[in-house]
């Protein structure tokens, strides 16, 4: 039985932690992203900011500046810190390399 528990464990590792798993939660962060900056990320609003095609390490320290709160929002502040670095690293590259 531990056999199999740490089989599974360690399947779900693997799984997870794939660069095709990190792609695809990116995807899914991301369009949670395109509900405030617009369809594919590219605002209408003239108030907005698109957010595709900027340099993976611009989004990246954004990101993380709200995250930290070096950087005062009104609800980017709370949606970064439900991300991970990594995850955020992630997502930052995905929007990158829309256009």
């Amino acid at each position: 039985m531990k056999k199999m528990y740490l089989f599974g464990l360690c399947m779900g590792l693997v799984v997870f932690s794939s660069p095709i798993y990190a792609v695809e939660s990116a995807k899914v962060i991301a369009a949670t992203c395109f509900g405030c900056h617009g369809p594919d990320g590219k605002t209408t609003n003239k108030k907005g900011y698109s957010i595709v095609g900027k340099p993976a390490s611009v989004i990246e320290k954004t990101l993380l500046q709200y995250k930290e709160d070096k950087l005062k929002g009104t609800v980017m502040n709370r949606i970064a810190k439900g991300y991970t670095d990594e995850e955020i690293k992630k997502v930052a590259e995905y929007l990158a390399s829309l256009k």
